[in-house]
């Protein structure tokens, strides 16, 4: 009878062990995954960052060469349309990260 008892109550651990880790397993599975999504989202964020400022550069060069000629060329039309492509690039992916961060 001990010999039942004893095996019941081993038989019952090792299923309630192999449950936990189970369920760790698969928390921490997911985590990572989170964690992976961030990290890529913040990577986009700092190149889309890098790449406005890059932008605000070409722009302030562009309005340096303008003011010392006294007239404005392609060189500012260019800089012109790429800042307001990154800023609307980057206006949208900060309301979706924004939005994800909702979620």
């Amino acid at each position: 009878m001990e010999l039942i008892i004893s095996s019941v109550i081993g038989l019952l651990a090792t299923v309630v062990s192999g449950m936990a880790m189970f369920f760790l397993k698969r928390y921490f599975t997911k985590r990572e995954e989170r964690d992976k999504a961030r990290e890529a989202r913040m990577a986009e964020e700092n190149i889309l960052i890098l790449r406005s400022i890059h932008a605000v550069g070409k722009l302030t060069i562009a309005n340096s060469i303008a003011l010392r000629d006294g007239k404005t060329n392609g060189e500012m039309t260019n800089a012109l349309s790429e800042y307001e492509h990154i800023e609307r690039e980057l206006y949208n992916f900060l309301l979706t990260a924004n939005f994800q961060n909702l979620q």
